[in-house]
C-alpha cells in the first residue's frame, strides 16, 4: 500500500495545540506550513525534509530522539488507522467522533501505541495527529570534546540524572572517525593527532537566559568528566547541520557514493561503552564495510545506530549478514531494537512471551497476513 500520494495537512488546531495530517506529508512541507503560525513539532527525523509523517509513525522515525521530547512516538496524540478487514479506527480521544483528537489515551490500553513502530504489520496509518510546540525564540549549538566513550557516558548520565534537558532539543555523541572526517574537511591544515576521541554536541532551544544557565551547568558537568568545549567541531559540522536542518543523513560523506544499512536500537546510557565495544568488534569482523556509530541522547537512555556502508551491486548480501551479526551482539550487550525491520526479526523471536504476544496481535488483526508480511518477525501461523 503506497501512502506517499496521500499528503494533505488536514487541520492545524492552535486551540488544541495539534496538527493532523495524512501519512504522505513530508516533514519539510509540514514545518513550512507551521512556521507562519509560530509553531513547530517536537521531533523531526534525521532524513528530513524528505521523510514522511506516516513513515516516521510506522517505523519510529529514523535514528532520532530528543532529551526534551524523548522519541517521535511520544509526540503522537492519536492515529487514524485502516485495519486489514477494512475497518477504520481512530485512537485516543478521537475514538469518540464528538471529541476528536486532543488526548492520546481513551479508556483501556494505549491503542495509539499499538500501531506506532509496527511498520504497517497491524494496520495502515491514514492520518497522524501530532502535538504542536511554539517556535523557540533562541537557539545555540555547543560541542564538548571527551577522551573516550566512558567519559561522555558519565557526562550524559549526569545530565539525565539532573534533568537538565528542558532546553535540549537534540544531542548527539560522535566518535573519532566522524570527528576526524569533519575536521579534516573544514580545516585541512589542522593536525589530527590531538583531536578528542568523542564529542557531545548539543542543540539548545528556548529562552536565551535559560539556555545560558543550562549551558553553564552542563559545561561544569562535562569538565568534571574530562571534557572541554570543542568549538572546531561545532564550526565544522554541528552548527551548520542543525541550523540548516540537513541532519546527519550525509554521515561522513559516504551516502554520496554508497548505500547504507542502518540498525537502530535503544541503549541504556550506562551501556554506551558496551555499545561502542560491539561496534569496534564488528569493524574487525567485517572490515570490508565501513561501519559507523550514531548515538542520540534522549530524556532517558540513548538511541544507538550502527551504520554499514556498502556497494549495493556487489555487497548487499554480505552487508545484511554483517547487520544480522551486529543485531545479535547488541542484544547480548543489553540493547534492544526500537526501530522495526526484518533484520531484527530473529532477535524479537528470542524475547519469549513478548514475541508471543506480538504474534497473537498479528493473528487477530491480520489473520490472512496481508500487511507487511514477515516484518518484525511476525509471519502468520499456518
Amino acid at each position: 500500500v503506497r501512502t506517499a500520494c496521500v499528503h494533505r495537512i488536514l487541520d492545524i488546531d492552535l486551540d488544541r495545540g495539534l496538527v493532523v495530517c495524512e501519512p504522505g506529508v513530508r516533514f519539510g512541507a509540514l514545518l513550512a506550513a507551521l512556521k507562519p503560525h509560530g509553531q513547530t513539532i517536537g521531533l523531526v527525523p534525521s532524513t528530513a525534509p524528505t521523510a514522511t509523517v506516516g513513515g516516521a509513525a510506522s517505523a519510529h522515525a529514523l535514528g532520532t530522539g530528543s532529551p526534551k521530547f524523548q522519541s517521535f512516538g511520544d509526540e503522537v496524540a492519536g492515529l487514524d488507522v485502516v485495519l486489514a478487514n477494512g475497518e477504520r479506527v481512530q485512537t485516543g480521544s478521537a475514538a469518540s467522533s464528538q471529541a476528536g483528537f486532543f488526548q492520546r489515551y481513551c479508556i483501556g490500553p494505549d491503542v495509539t501505541g499499538l500501531f506506532l513502530g509496527a511498520d504497517g504489520t497491524l494496520g495502515v496509518v491514514v492520518a497522524v495527529a501530532l502535538w504542536l510546540h511554539p517556535l523557540p525564540p533562541d537557539r545555540e549549538t555547543v560541542c564538548y570534546g571527551f577522551p573516550d566513550a566512558d567519559s561522555v557516558q558519565r557526562c550524559i548520565m549526569e545530565i539525565q540524572r539532573r534533568e537538565l534537558v528542558n532546553n535540549i532539543w537534540y544531542a548527539g555523541a560522535y566518535e573519532a572517525p566522524t570527528i576526524q572526517t569533519r575536521i579534516a574537511q573544514a580545516f585541512p591544515d589542522k593536525p589530527m593527532d590531538n583531536l578528542p576521541g568523542f564529542a557531545l554536541a548539543i542543540d539548545y532551544r528556548g529562552e536565551a537566559e535559560s539556555i545560558e544557565q543550562d549551558e553553564t551547568r552542563i559545561a561544569e558537568i562535562a569538565k568534571s568528566c574530562g571534557g572541554d568545549h570543542f568549538p572546531d567541531f561545532n564550526e565544522a559540522y554541528f552548527n551548520k547541520l542543525r541550523n540548516e536542518e540537513i541532519y546527519w543523513y550525509s554521515y561522513a560523506g559516504f551516502f554520496a557514493i554508497s548505500r547504507c544499512a542502518i540498525l537502530m536500537s535503544s541503549v541504556p546510557t550506562d551501556k554506551l561503552t558496551a555499545f561502542m565495544d560491539v561496534i569496534g568488534q564488528q569493524r574487525k569482523n567485517f572490515p570490508q564495510y565501513p561501519l559507523g556509530a550514531a548515538i542520540v541522547m534522549c530524556r532517558r537512555g540513548l538511541h544507538g545506530g550502527a551504520l554499514a556502508f556498502y556497494d549495493e551491486a556487489s555487497q548487499w548480501q554480505g552487508a545484511n549478514t554483517a547487520m544480522e551479526e551486529c543485531a545479535r551482539a547488541l542484544v547480548a550487550a543489553g540493547c534492544v531494537p526500537y526501530k522495526s525491520g526484518k533484520v531484527w526479526a530473529e532477535q524479537v523471536e528470542s524475547f519469549g512471551p513478548y514475541s508471543s504476544l506480538l504474534k497473537q496481535l498479528k493473528q487477530e488483526l491480520d489473520p490472512n497476513g496481508i500487511l507487511s508480511p514477515g516484518d518484525l518477525g511476525l509471519a502468520n501461523r499456518k
